[in-house]
């Protein structure tokens, strides 16, 4: 899980130098909450491994289980918990990048025409104006609350048992039509949305109650050439 978070990183840093440059780090700058608990899990890995030598070498000159006992359970016990469940939770938060939705290949074209400057699909124009600062793809396929973060870590799971085991078809399509909450979420209290004219009256009741969707006039959601 730590390897996979390293990886993880390394593509986040190449995609972000393809893309151009950047805003400068801020005076201070110590890098991300994602950085250091990469940097903890790696951290605790190793005393975990300089603990379990230190009770191997007790044991080999002749030392008693006994005294090296509280070693031996820190070291089989209670840091190799603690080191997976900091890799676990680094793992799932990585789940949530744009960079891992692109790892499977038939989502590739899906990332490209999300950071294509001169796509016109909806997700590119959030992209490309930073309505959504960052993982994009989270952000608009996850419900709101706890239970929506569980449900879309969920199906993140079952995408990857699909690409693995190859049971999907092409081109790929979306397995429920988009709920509009996930849109209203953002923009239901804007001014923009509240003031449009083509928001108003039964409109905006259709919206809200799901009887018309957000794509009728704002699709395409997404328009890769690749997967054409």
């Amino acid at each position: 899980m730590i390897g996979a978070g390293v990886a993880l990183l390394g593509a986040t840093e190449a995609v972000a130098a393809e893309l151009g440059p950047t805003v400068a780090r801020p005076e201070g700058w110590i890098g991300t909450t994602a950085q250091w608990t990469q940097g903890l899990g790696l951290a605790l890995g190793l005393i975990n491994l300089v603990i379990l030598v230190l009770a191997w070498r007790g044991l080999r000159r002749g030392g008693s289980v006994v005294a090296v006992g509280g070693m031996l359970i820190v070291g089989l016990t209670l840091l190799p918990l603690v080191v997976t469940f900091v890799g676990y939770l680094h793992g799932f938060h990585g789940m949530e990048t744009v960079q891992s939705c692109g790892g499977c290949h038939v989502m590739t074209p899906y990332v490209n025409d999300l950071t294509d400057p001169k796509s016109e699909g909806l997700a590119a124009v959030h992209y490309k104006n930073r309505y959504i600062q960052e993982n994009q793809c989270y952000i608009c396929h996850s419900d709101y609350g706890m239970f929506g973060t569980a449900a879309a870590k969920m199906a993140g799971v079952r995408h990857v048992y699909y690409h693995v085991t190859g049971a999907y078809t092409l081109p790929i399509k979306i397995a429920a039509p988009y709920p509009n909450v996930r849109c209203l979420g953002c923009h239901g209290e804007s001014q923009k949305f509240l003031k449009s004219e083509a928001h108003g009256g039964e409109v905006r009741t259709q919206l809200v109650s799901g009887t018309a969707s957000c794509l009728d006039c704002h699709a395409p959601a997404h328009a890769p050439k690749e997967a054409r």
